[in-house]
């Protein structure tokens, strides 16, 4: 939790909190500021504990970096500002479990219900507001090494978005919640809605990006975004962010604009760089061709959703391996049992066995470095495992490391021919003010990587459906639903 030099807290909550909290305010300073980002923090997806239901997880030494050795139990026993379990556990890579306190709870849930109507500033560790909005990419990447490949993303770091859409998508939820929080289970003729953590969790994000896109610094309707540049070149944005919130969430926020997607990257890429060292992948080409067919085939064989298929096809690309146990990817995402049945289904294992042959097919025809690091389209390296070292990357890791690298690569080279119109990089598609011309993209894709990438495109409007959310705007004058996003076009004729 210790902050880094562009890490932010509201001005307006670390002044709630100062207002609710008994004692808070008579803290030291950086510790009021360490203690506001906790809470603001807490209630991402990212925090949440691998085995304590409910609980989030704080790392012990970001803890010792924001608060010394033992700063943060004085303090947390001083305030209560949270519930802490002593079971931690290094061998499987689990925190002590981390919950609210009742009164943190009521704070956090009176600040994300209320209406705001002024700007806020943001301010950093030391107590200065943010007088600039910083680059969009972080001068050095995440293992500190300077670069700057990432240089026309110049219209990133500042993304207008549609604040009565996500007004409209925030009394939706709110009202959702509520009626289940009434013992009122909300029911549709069509759709099943979530359990009530999840519509908890969505209207408190909903609340958090209409409160960001209300600062001095950014400006009213525009949320600040930066990114920091991985090991492999690819951009993750970092804090709240529109990359990683939830698809509803997104298509309120960004309704209107234009949304590309590089269709089955990970796939295609791999595909065509197994066909560079003479391996072919005769599954994965049928599923490239049939994507919807085999992923509600996987759906079926393993009596998954097909979004489920689809993540697991995604997480054994990225090297999960086919077993029940639940500190593994797959079981844990759809359950032991799910699992099992997915690692009987023909056309799963046939992938499987497609994806394994190819990354060997790849790493023994990838020429690696003199001291043995392995260089992707990107120009970023990583070590490579030895048989007698404990160090580097393992073979998953470094067929990821390739793929991510041109995907990486497609991507920049999208920026690099509309600076002015991308405004939102994810992690194989981007988001654009106005219709970009798709075939000269994909042209340009292949003369910078050398691969074929086919780009989707979509204006970008609610989809309710994607997420098993239906939202309607209600008025005594107008009941036309919202009846969602049109079908994705493949620029590839």
């Amino acid at each position: 939790m210790a902050a880094k030099q562009d890490e932010y807290v509201l001005e307006d909550f670390l002044q709630h909190l100062q207002k609710t909290i008994p004692g808070f305010k008579r803290e030291a300073n950086s510790h009021q500021w360490e203690l506001a980002k906790m809470v603001w923090e807490g209630g991402h997806k990212r925090r949440q504990h691998d085995k304590f239901e409910g609980a989030m997880s704080f790392h012990y030494k970001e803890l010792e970096q924001a608060f010394g050795r033992t700063g943060f139990n004085v303090i947390n026993a001083r305030l209560g500002f949270f519930t802490v379990t002593e079971n931690w556990s290094m061998d499987k890579g689990w925190t002590k479990g981390y919950w609210f306190s009742e009164a943190i709870a009521q704070a956090r849930e009176k600040y994300f219900n209320r209406t705001w109507r002024n700007v806020t500033r943001m301010t950093w560790a030391d107590g200065r507001a943010m007088k600039k909005l910083p680059k969009a990419v972080a001068g050095k990447d995440m293992r500190g090494i300077t670069t700057t490949a990432w240089r026309n993303a110049k219209e990133m770091n500042n993304v207008r978005i549609n604040l009565p859409q996500l007004r409209r998508l925030q009394a939706w939820l709110r009202h959702v919640r509520d009626e289940w929080r009434c013992g009122r289970a909300p029911a549709d003729l069509f759709l099943e809605y979530p359990n009530l953590a999840v519509i908890e969790r969505l209207a408190e994000t909903t609340s958090k990006i209409i409160r960001l896109a209300k600062t001095d610094v950014a400006g009213h309707g525009y949320v600040a975004h930066r990114y920091l540049e991985s090991e492999s070149g690819r951009l993750y944005a970092k804090d709240i962010n529109l990359q990683t919130t939830p698809t509803i969430i997104k298509q309120a926020a960004l309704a209107g604009l234009w949304e590309y997607d590089f269709s089955n990257c990970h796939y295609a890429i791999l595909m065509q760089m197994a066909a560079k060292f003479g391996n072919e992948c005769q599954a994965i080409g049928n599923y490239l061709v049939n994507k919807k067919a085999t992923r509600q085939a996987i759906a079926d064989q393993a009596g998954i959703t097909v979004p489920q298929a689809k993540t697991c096809l995604l997480a054994i690309i990225y090297g999960a391996r086919a077993a029940t146990r639940f500190d593994n990817a797959i079981p844990d995402e759809i359950g032991r049992q799910a699992a099992a049945r997915l690692y009987r289904s023909p056309i799963f294992i046939s992938i499987h066995q497609d994806i394994k042959k190819a990354r060997r097919a790849i790493l023994n025809g990838r020429p690696c470095t003199a001291n043995g690091r392995l260089s992707n389209a990107m120009g970023k390296s990583i070590e490579t495992k030895k048989p007698s070292s404990k160090t580097g990357a393992n073979p998953r890791q470094q067929l990821a490391h390739l793929i991510q690298g041109v995907e990486a690569k497609a991507l920049k080279t999208a920026i690099d021919m509309h600076p002015d119109d991308i405004v939102l990089l994810q992690h194989d598609g981007f988001a654009a003010t106005t219709r970009l011309d798709g075939i000269a993209i994909m042209e340009a894709v292949y003369q910078a990587t050398g691969y074929r990438l086919e780009l989707e495109e979509a204006r970008i409007q609610v989809d309710p459906e994607e997420q098993f959310l239906k939202y309607r705007i209600q008025s005594e004058n107008d009941r036309k639903a919202n009846t969602g996003a049109g079908s994705r076009l493949s620029l590839v004729s």
